[in-house]
């Protein structure tokens, strides 16, 4: 990963992240836990995912890998 991007990365709060993946925040929360979606994130009592995971997560999907 490029070091830059490391203090670039956006979190993305749960609101957002039930549009990206269809669901609501338990299945987020629950299919997190799993390892089935990148993990949750907590910082300053905020909870989310980094934008550089599920941008990953979504190559993968489309079979591009991680690079």
């Amino acid at each position: 990963m490029n070091p830059e991007n490391e203090f670039n990365d956006r979190l993305i709060r749960l609101p957002e992240l039930e549009r990206i993946f269809g669901v609501c925040k338990r299945t987020v929360r629950r299919k997190a836990a799993a390892g089935e979606l990148p993990p949750l994130v907590r910082s300053g009592g905020v909870v989310g995912m980094l934008e550089s995971k599920v941008k990953e997560y979504f190559r993968r999907l489309s079979g591009q890998g991680a690079n």
